[in-house]
């Protein structure tokens, strides 16, 4: 019997689970994980801004792993290869014969100070709770002493979470302004950022940019921050200060620092895989996901994590695992994308998406349906109707 540890129930790890289950080889399975629940991290910034509860994106983990996989809710500290064992913080040091690292992500701060103390992050369902409360306290003060500073938010970066946060945002001033009585306008939201939406043509950036900017938003654009502080941020080549009450770090990810203090040869804790999603160095190893480097031939570039390729990456990763057992040859990673989508509040979007064998292009409510159908998708393929039915 095969000892196989699965570490991170994201959606690699929860996938590798799911495939790992059916696998007709005699397997002993056990997934880590820090936290008894999963949750879609794709959602985080609705948590962040207090538009939805957090437990409507969290699922019990022992309610969605077959039977026949071991839980074990503990944090993974390191990984030593040349002992085939992980060390955790209350288990102690654990083995096995084949590793899925899934470990996931954390914010990427880039050494910018006061980002990881004074920045609002998210990365996970703790601190983007805390920032829902942080914005409501804010708000609540400005309700108590009528002072404006406390209607001040500002996001950090241009990417996808920092947009999607922006849109939802926008779409809750209405019913904060009526709970804490202020007007709309009000509420200052901006957004400081070297770029805006770089993974969208020029058209569907500007599609996105300019219906935030009409509900408020304003952009300063090619800069940026400096330094964070707990009223404020410097930016620029001047380096400008701009108060705000609630500041959040959305200027990237890395992988998990799991990754750099195990002594991997990483760029942002994310390790390059052979094409069987293994290790050159450790060919009993599967990295899957945030931590997890697969070039595109096409390109030549690292591709994007995303949730869509986390979930292929993990199916290869098993399926090459059970080809590695049963003396079959390797199964190449064919990654074809089925689009991109990111949210401007509940009821908009801007999508390119795959259909007929091109790539549509499509802005407003539609692309907002097809996001939650993802969104649907992606909870059925990592545990089917029940998870589906709940997010």
């Amino acid at each position: 019997m095969k000892k196989v540890l699965v570490v991170g129930a994201g959606f690699a790890g929860l996938r590798a689970c799911k495939r790992l289950a059916k696998s007709k080889q005699d397997l002993e399975i056990t997934l880590v994980d820090r936290t008894p629940y999963h949750y879609d991290a794709t959602q985080l910034y609705r948590v962040a801004a207090g538009s939805i509860a957090p437990e409507k994106i969290m699922f019990r983990i022992e309610d969605i792993i077959s039977p026949k996989i071991k839980f074990i809710q503990d944090e993974v500290q390191l990984i030593n290869g040349d002992k085939n064992t992980v060390m955790l913080a209350q288990h102690g040091e654990i083995s096995y014969d084949y590793l899925f690292n899934a470990l996931g992500f954390e914010p990427e701060t880039f050494n910018t100070p006061g980002a990881d103390t004074d920045g609002l992050q998210i990365s996970n369902i703790e601190n983007s709770s805390r920032d829902a409360k942080a914005l409501q306290d804010s708000l609540a003060k400005y309700a108590e002493t009528k002072d404006t500073k406390y209607l001040s938010i500002l996001t950090v970066g241009g990417g996808f979470t920092s947009i999607e946060l922006l849109g939802e945002l926008v779409h809750m001033v209405p019913t904060w302004a009526k709970k804490y009585g202020f007007r709309p306008a009000d509420l200052k939201i901006t957004c400081v950022a070297p770029a805006f939406l770089g993974m969208f043509n020029e058209k569907q950036s500007t599609y996105a940019k300019r219906y935030l900017e009409k509900k408020g938003v304003n952009f300063i654009l090619g800069s940026n921050v400096n330094k964070v502080t707990d009223d404020g941020v410097y930016y620029g080549q001047e380096n400008q200060f701009l108060p705000a009450a609630n500041i959040f770090w959305t200027a990237g990810v890395k992988g998990s620092d799991v990754i750099a203090a195990s002594g991997y040869d990483q760029h942002r804790n994310r390790v390059a895989v052979n094409d069987d999603m293994s290790l050159q160095s450790y060919p009993n190893q599967y990295l899957i996901g945030d931590v997890s480097a697969v070039k595109d031939p096409a390109s030549g570039r690292m591709y994007p994590t995303t949730a869509q390729i986390s979930i292929y990456e993990a199916s290869n990763a098993v399926a090459n695992f059970e080809n590695k057992l049963a003396g079959k040859k390797e199964a190449p990673f064919n990654y074809h994308s089925l689009g991109t989508v990111c949210s401007l509040g509940p009821h908009n979007a801007v999508a390119d998406v795959a259909m007929l064998g091109m790539h549509v292009k499509i802005n407003g409510f539609i692309a907002a349906v097809i996001k939650n159908v993802i969104f649907k998708r992606s909870s059925y393929e990592l545990s089917g109707l029940k998870m589906m039915l709940q997010s």
